[in-house]
C-alpha cells in the first residue's frame, strides 16, 4: 500500500440517475479518487457503536448518528480524545479500534455495486486511489476486512496530511503518488467537502448519493456528477 504513512465545472444536478454539465467521453475521466467511509463501505453503525463503547462511563450519554455525523472532519480519534478526560485518551481510542475490529463484520458491508465498479475501472485501465478523512488505523482495519486492501496500492488518510478536507491537499498527494496530472481525475465522495475539496485541487467531483451525506445538500454543492447507487457511476465512469 503505498502511502505517505480540463478544468471541472459547477453545475445544479437534477435528480437524475447521474447529472452532469455536458455529456463527458468515458475517456475523459481517466483517475478515480474514492473516499471511503460511506462511499466504498456502509459502517456508519459500527462507527457510532464503537464511539459510544470507547466513551463508555467517561461521557453522561450516547451519541447518535446525526450527532456524531455532524462531528465529522477531525478524526474519530480525535473526535473521542475531545469527548474523554484527558488521562483516559488512549485507553479510550484504543476501545474504540478494537470494538470497531471485531464487530466490522456484524455492522459494515461493502456497498452493493462497488465491486462490479472497481472491477470494470480496472478491466478498463482507469487508474485508482483513495483519499480519506480517517486515520491510518482505522483505514486499514476497514480495507483489509471488507477484502479491498490489494485493490487499491495508493492510499492517503488523515494521518497523511496537515489539512483536512476541504482542503485539497490529500487529494494533490493521492495524484503525486499515482503520478499523474489532475487532468482528468474525478473524487467520488459521499460529503459536501469531498466535493468542496475537488473543486479546491481543481479536478471532477462526484455526489455519491447513497452514502452517509445528505442528498439535497450534495447537490446543491455543485457536484461535476450526482449518481444515485455505484452502478450509475458505473454506466457512466467505464
Amino acid at each position: 500500500m503505498a502511502r505517505l504513512t480540463g478544468t471541472p465545472r459547477n453545475v445544479l444536478a437534477m435528480p437524475t440517475q447521474f447529472t452532469k454539465e455536458k455529456s463527458h467521453g468515458p475517456r475523459e475521466i481517466r483517475h478515480v479518487i474514492f473516499d471511503v467511509d460511506g462511499t466504498l463501505v456502509e459502517n456508519m453503525e459500527l462507527i457510532v457503536r464503537s464511539v459510544n463503547f470507547a466513551v463508555k462511563g467517561l461521557v453522561g450519554k450516547e451519541f447518535s448518528r446525526d450527532e456524531l455525523y455532524a462531528s465529522f472532519g477531525p478524526t474519530l480519534e480525535q473526535i473521542i480524545a475531545d469527548l474523554v478526560p484527558p488521562g483516559e485518551r488512549d485507553k479510550a481510542v484504543q476501545r474504540y479500534h478494537a470494538y470497531y475490529r471485531e464487530h466490522f463484520h456484524e455492522l459494515a458491508s461493502v456497498y452493493e455495486g462497488i465491486p462490479a465498479l472497481i472491477t470494470r475501472l480496472r478491466n478498463e485501465g482507469i487508474g485508482m486511489g483513495l483519499y480519506t478523512g480517517s486515520d491510518g488505523r482505522m483505514t486499514k482495519t476497514t480495507l483489509e476486512l471488507a477484502g479491498l486492501e490489494e485493490l487499491f496500492p495508493i492510499v492517503v488518510t488523515a494521518d497523511d496530511v496537515r489539512e483536512g478536507k476541504p482542503d485539497p491537499e490529500g487529494l494533490i498527494r493521492v495524484l503525486e503518488l499515482m503520478r499523474t496530472t489532475r487532468d482528468g481525475a474525478l473524487y467520488l465522495g459521499d460529503a459536501v467537502r469531498d466535493i468542496q475539496a475537488a473543486k479546491r485541487a481543481s479536478i471532477w467531483s462526484a455526489a455519491a448519493l447513497w452514502g452517509f451525506g445528505d442528498p439535497a445538500a450534495l447537490r446543491n454543492s455543485g457536484p461535476d456528477f450526482v449518481f444515485e447507487n455505484p452502478l450509475d457511476a458505473l454506466h457512466e465512469l467505464a
